[in-house]
């Protein structure tokens, strides 16, 4: 049966009865005939505990002042020849410290092992030679060689590397560039990147580096590995001119650029394109931090970018940025921090000219396009033709290959960085000899642990919340960090329990009024990285920052919860501390700290979420980037949760 369609004036009178229902109902539950219906109360406790005592930009502020206090100044040399001592210092410390850092000598001094594949040949004076070499024992890495079809002579050579780019070596701009080059009389080798193309694995994700760091050995050495024998490779060839090689790439490829360059003298011309800036401009602009490799592990407590800028002296140096790049280093943000210091050095060595600069725009976002291409021709042929003239492409936009076609056979097991960290791992932790305090020590400097001295910036008296009493704190921590805390407390106290939290201590509100109402006076506090002390930003990121100046996320974690147990102890007078745990990251900094501390303040730990070693930190599904503490430098070369647990307790 059709329904049939209300009238207008039944509309109207059903709308009126709908309205006297509603007012019916309310009045009744006004005069309370009817029960209200479930609405849960707001918890005074959770209000307390949720309030901000550290904003966001004030958690922001602290850790950019703690970064920048401890960037080294690119200081002038008295002369060319002083600057050039002082350049051979720097490049030692940063191979040994930070490069090679812990990587067994069969990595670092092993000759590579290439196998060459099909060659596909064109019409066009050129062929492509498949490659793939050894970079260290079981990672293979492919490559193609653009080489002339006529060669006589020594001929200049250049290494090419890649950035973030999926499809890797294959990608057109990149391949032009190699197309161009062999076209003009190069030798141009073209590397997959580490993660990209055919890398592109989980177990090659960049992040993953930190791994190695964690069993001691330094994931970036992985990196530069790859590439110098990829230049061990190029400079093998019977034509190649050792005294005309040059690198180049753009973003990752820009940063592999400058890293190599500086580093291996045997690289006579750099062009890094949007890949590098100084530490400051990373800092202040958080889309150009990047991945682990490119903040390694202490490399700025020694040498900053601006640093390896100019260990390129006098050795000739073009610096290519974009002025509208949507990715990262946009050329106003960095000239002033990362070109113009570096001018200096040119100037004194009298090779000013060797310097170069240049600012893309069209299309000027983050690009190695033809504009981008030509100026690395121009720059190519003034150092190493004598030719100073407008170098425009030679088109080849038919030569460039399907992705397939580039494919480079790899073996099945190739290494990765997981099989690498767990044959890293195999004998650790290392057993250490001498006394517990000896071994405490040692925990101590792989920490880079500092004593924290704690003071009140803010400490209010105590409020009633429900029947317990809240206070309200902001510690200061040697005059660089402010953390929040929150004391509470029942109306009897027998213990004192410190909590720490993944999401904060506003997260464990209901452990914390079960805690107070047992009997214990609770203090929660939030150190760096952790609720509110954690910076806007990506986690992962906030972290590298405070490890590539030289310090440990961890050991000032610990060093922190050392200390706010042991102020909370002498202002409330307590014989000593409890802490209680929540979540992996927690845990660690709070074992870490009852380690250093030896039972003096902290009694017990009591851990909720903790791993059941250290090693689950080298599992597949273990990220870097949820956890970025637990991958303290050599942590694990000596210390699992056993040997922790051991040095917590206190001395006969």
């Amino acid at each position: 049966m059709t329904p049939r369609h209300l009238t207008p004036i039944e509309t109207n009178t059903m709308k009126i009865k709908a309205h006297a229902v509603v007012f019916t109902l309310l009045c009744l539950l006004f005069v309370g005939i009817l029960p209200a219906p479930d609405v849960p109360a707001q918890d005074d406790l959770t209000e307390a505990l949720s309030q901000q005592l550290l904003e966001p930009d004030e958690a922001a502020a602290q850790h950019k002042a703690f970064v920048l206090s401890r960037i080294p100044k690119l200081e002038p040399a008295e002369s060319a020849e002083a600057w050039q001592q002082e350049a051979a210092r720097i490049r030692k410390r940063v191979l040994d410290e930070v490069v090679f850092r812990g990587v067994p000598s069969k990595w670092r001094d092993a000759k590579p092992a290439v196998v060459w594949d099909k060659v596909i040949e064109t019409e066009h004076g050129y062929r492509i030679r498949k490659l793939r070499f050894e970079a260290l024992p079981g990672l293979w890495i492919p490559a193609l060689l653009y080489e002339p079809n006529k060669l006589d002579g020594k001929v200049p050579v250049v290494l090419n590397v890649n950035g973030h780019e999926k499809s890797g070596k294959s990608v057109g701009y990149k391949q032009l560039r190699c197309i161009n080059l062999a076209k003009r009389g190069f030798l141009a080798l073209n590397l997959e990147w580490i993660g990209m193309g055919q890398l592109r694995t989980n177990g090659l994700s960049h992040n993953h580096l930190a791994k190695l760091d964690l069993c001691g050995r330094s994931g970036l050495s992985v990196f530069f590995l790859a590439m110098q024998r990829g230049l061990d490779v190029l400079l093998d060839h019977e034509y190649a001119d050792h005294e005309r090689t040059a690198v180049t790439g753009l973003s990752g490829g820009g940063w592999q650029s400058i890293i190599l360059s500086s580093l291996d003298t045997r690289v006579r011309l750099s062009v890094p394109v949007a890949g590098h800036s100084a530490l400051a401009q990373r800092v202040a602009h958080a889309n150009s931090v990047g991945d682990v490799e490119q903040n390694p592990c202490d490399m700025v407590s020694i040498a900053d970018y601006v640093h390896l800028n100019a260990l390129m002296v006098p050795r000739p140096l073009l610096l290519i940025y974009n002025v509208h790049d949507s990715c990262c280093f946009v050329a106003h943000t960095v000239k002033p921090n990362t070109y113009e210091p570096v001018i200096p050095f040119y100037e004194q060595a009298g090779v000013a000219n060797r310097l170069g600069y240049y600012e893309n725009e069209v299309p000027g976002n983050h690009n190695y396009e033809q504009d981008n291409r030509s100026q690395l021709y121009r720059f190519l042929n003034m150092h190493f033709f004598g030719v100073d003239e407008q170098s425009r492409e030679i088109a080849s936009a038919n030569e460039v290959q399907p992705h397939a076609d580039l494919i480079v056979p790899l073996p099945d097991n190739n290494a990765d960085f997981h099989t690498l960290a767990a044959d890293a791992a195999n004998d650790l932790p290392k057993s250490l000899d001498g006394s517990v305090e000896e071994r405490r020590e040692r925990l101590k400097q792989i920490l880079r642990y500092h004593p924290q001295e704690l003071s009140a910036d803010l400490f209010t008296g105590p409020k009633d919340v429900d029947g317990l009493m809240v206070r309200r704190l902001r510690l200061q921590a040697n005059g660089e960090w402010i953390l929040p805390a929150i004391v509470v407390e029942g109306a009897k106290v027998d213990r004192h329990v410190v909590v720490l939290a993944e999401g904060g201590f506003a997260s464990q509100v209901a452990r914390i009024r079960e805690l107070a109402e047992s009997g214990s006076r609770v203090m929660a506090i939030d150190p760096i990285l952790i609720g509110q002390t954690n910076p806007p930003g990506t986690l992962y990121q906030n972290a590298v920052l405070l490890a590539t100046v030289g310090e440990r996320p961890l050991g000032i974690q610990s060093a922190q919860v050392a200390a706010a147990s042991q102020y909370f102890a002498r202002i409330f007078v307590g014989d000593g501390v409890d802490i209680e745990a929540y979540g992996p990251r927690s845990s660690l900094m709070a074992r870490c700290a009852a380690a250093v501390d030896g039972g003096d303040t902290i009694h017990a730990v009591k851990t909720n979420g903790e791993v059941n070693s250290l090693k689950d930190f080298l599992l597949p599904n273990a990220s870097y980037n949820n956890t970025p503490e637990a991958f303290c430098f050599g942590l694990l070369e000596y210390f699992d949760l056993p040997q922790l647990k051991e040095l917590a307790t206190k001395s006969p």
